[in-house]
């Protein structure tokens, strides 16, 4: 029996919270991130107006702003992420009760079943994402397949608000040309190493 599952990543999700308490943020680069007092301190979600300039998540706050002098900064509010993220997790529950967090914004979910199609789940995938966007107000990219690892690789694939399914008919299509820190746990020391050897992609 094939395994159906998904990995879904709120998009921004500190950052997209803080949009919902204040709808004026949305339309203007922000982001949430370290004491901003500190130059030291470091970018931890940002919305999509500061994506646009390039801003980085983990970047340092004055990195950030010499992308985007005007940029937002706000504090983190952590008790309402959580909050908010057990709401989600709620939602996942609606649709399996094989749901497995990774970090306040990320989570894994088996739907696997004697009937169920990678196709099927992609279906249900949208369906979660439009319940998630209608009851909470955020949006959600989610991977689909038939292992963690290329789920998860999947959700990063399109953003915000997406589905991506990876499958046996497009896997090389869609893997292949991907750098090899797309992987997971494949982070920039592993990434040098593969490249020291003339592993750049997926594929290769």
């Amino acid at each position: 029996m094939d395994r159906t599952i998904f990995h879904c990543d709120c998009n921004g999700f500190y950052a997209s919270v803080e949009c919902l308490l204040d709808s004026s943020l949305k339309d203007i680069p922000m982001a949430v991130c370290g004491n901003p007092e500190h130059r030291h301190g470091i970018i931890l979600a940002k919305n999509e107006p500061a994506k646009r300039f390039q801003v980085q998540t983990a970047e340092t706050i004055w990195q950030a702003r010499k992308k985007c002098p005007g940029l937002v900064l706000l504090p983190p509010h952590h008790s309402l992420y959580r909050q908010v993220s057990k709401q989600v997790n709620a939602i996942y529950e609606q649709y399996t009760d094989l749901v497995e967090p990774f970090g306040i914004d990320e989570a894994w979910l088996d739907l696997t079943a004697p009937d169920m199609t990678l196709e099927q789940g992609e279906r249900i995938a949208n369906h979660l994402r439009h319940t998630v966007r209608e009851e909470t107000g955020l949006t959600v990219s989610v991977g689909v397949s038939d292992s963690r690892v290329l789920a998860k690789l999947g959700s990063d694939l399109k953003k915000p608000d997406a589905v991506s399914l990876i499958c046996e008919q497009n896997r090389s299509q869609v893997l292949d040309p991907l750098p090899i820190g797309s992987l997971l746990f494949v982070g920039r020391a592993t990434a040098r190493k593969l490249n020291a050897i003339g592993i750049y992609t997926v594929g290769q």
